[in-house]
Formats: C-alpha cells, structure tokens, sequence
C-alpha cells in the first residue's frame, strides 16, 4: 500500500514543514496549509507565501506522483 508524505513550503521564511506517512491523499491533504497570497513582484505578478506538496510514495518509500496544492 503507497504512503502519503506531506511538506508545506514558505517561501516567506525559506523553511519547510515535513509531516509523516499518511495512508490516503485525503488523510494528508488534511494537513496541507496551501499557498497564501503574499505580494506583488515587479512585474505585476502575486506571488505567494506558502503551498503545500504531498509526494505518494511506494512501499520502498520511492516517489510515485507528486501533488502540489495552492489556494487561488
């Protein structure tokens, strides 16, 4: 049975948040913070604080699929 591995990602303090194995997406997208607006650039694009990005791993905790959540 594959594993769930969730990270949240900041942007803003270059840190991430790794949480442990979870045995369904819903179960780990329970614990993704997802991407929060955070600023313009100077090109007039909204860039973003955080997001979050679930890996599915295999048995042998290799990577199978990556996901990656934002809030628009």
């Amino acid at each position: 049975m594959n594993k769930f591995q969730v990270i949240n990602w900041s942007d803003y303090m270059r840190a991430s948040e790794c949480l442990g194995n979870f045995s369904s997406l819903d179960s780990a997208m329970n614990f993704c913070k997802h991407q929060t607006p955070y600023n313009w650039d100077d090109h007039g694009t909204l860039t973003f604080e955080e997001y979050s990005e679930v890996t599915e791993l295999d048995q042998n905790y290799n990577p199978v699929k990556t996901y990656y959540f934002i809030s628009c």
